[in-house]
């Protein structure tokens, strides 16, 4: 009977993970005004839109404990000395209110110049319909949501002084795209192509084609053997046509180019568990959880792996645990 549970439940994730996409605030729409919110901040002082008008918000919608997050508002921390004096003002928000001790001593090590709001009824959450963590929304002085960062990648503070000094009225939109013109580094015809294979394997893998797929994604990492994505991808189509040690090979390879890929290490862990290593395979998918605690799939593998190993118990509370991050993005779409 559990056996029948479990398949179940890994049927209803499968139909709830590929028609979610995933994008930073489900709720916000360019050019539309920003819903008003009343928050409290670590001292009990009150934030709000409207109390804000005539200021450029920035506001960070962040996770206690996950290390993006932190490397969000250190950035931000950055951001906010660049543009000192300036009619800006920087809200961390986050819903983690029963780590009030943690977040108090994360501040005070920060020395974070801006205020975190607590939102203890998870309402400017689900308002703002936040799905990524951590997630960066600009507004306007007029309460405008103008941008949106989802995640934090190696650009985060380059993209967002840039869409910052925009709102500010420092720079125009033609002299920032010049300034990005002269940071992005010019791709090598050979990279060039190597994109556009990787694109090519994607739309070739999602219609079924494996073997055709796999014949894509090998000419972009012979194409670009420094692109991560690449070999994230053939690795994938590797696993797609039961080469299991090679797939193995191609993720470990994505994972020295980058090592905190969830996506690598996602495959790194259903490629140990393919080949039956399960101690590695929960070694492995555990640390990448502990990147992105959100992750239906990585949820997914461990439940598989449990279920493999006579632990329906533990493999049901993954199979939960990753329904209940899909339905939480497919519910924000609506």
């Amino acid at each position: 009977m559990k056996k029948n549970i479990l398949a179940i439940v890994c049927l209803f994730l499968v139909v709830f993970m590929f028609c979610t996409d995933v994008m930073g605030f489900r709720q916000l729409r360019e050019g539309e005004t920003v819903k008003d919110f009343s928050l409290q901040d670590l001292e009990g002082k009150t934030y709000s839109i409207s109390g804000l008008k005539g200021k450029t918000i920035v506001i960070l919608y962040w996770r206690v404990g996950q290390e993006r997050s932190h490397q969000a508002l250190k950035e931000l921390k950055s951001l906010h000395k660049k543009l000192s004096g300036k009619p800006l003002q920087i809200l961390a928000v986050t819903k983690d209110a029963d780590k009030l001790a943690e977040i108090k001593a994360l501040k005070q090590s920060l020395e974070l110049p801006f205020p975190v709001l607590l939102d203890s009824d998870a309402k400017v959450y689900s308002d703002l319909g936040v799905l990524v963590f951590p997630s960066t929304a600009l507004i306007d002085s007029k309460g405008v949501f103008r941008f949106y960062y989802g995640g934090f990648r190696s650009d985060y503070q380059e993209d967002l002084f840039g869409q910052v000094r925009l709102l500010l009225g420092l720079i125009t939109p033609e002299k920032l795209r010049a300034e990005k013109e002269r940071v992005t580094p010019r791709l090598s015809e050979n990279q060039k192509r190597a994109i556009n294979h990787i694109k090519l394997a994607k739309t070739l893998r999602d219609r079924g084609m494996d073997e055709k797929a796999f014949q894509e994604a090998e000419k972009a990492v012979k194409l670009d053997p420094d692109n991560a994505e690449g070999y994230i991808l053939y690795g994938f189509c590797l696993l797609d046509i039961n080469k299991t040690d090679q797939g193995l090979a191609n993720f470990q390879k994505a994972l020295k180019l980058n090592p905190r890929s969830t996506d690598a290490k996602i495959g790194l862990g259903t490629a140990y568990r393919m080949k039956g290593q399960t101690e590695k395979a929960l070694e492995i998918l555990k640390s990448g959880l502990s990147l992105c605690p959100d992750s239906a799939v990585i949820h997914l593998e461990l439940g598989k792996i449990y279920e493999s190993i006579g632990k329906n118990d533990e493999a049901l509370k993954q199979y939960k645990a990753s329904a209940e991050c899909s339905v939480k993005m497919r519910k924000r779409s609506y």
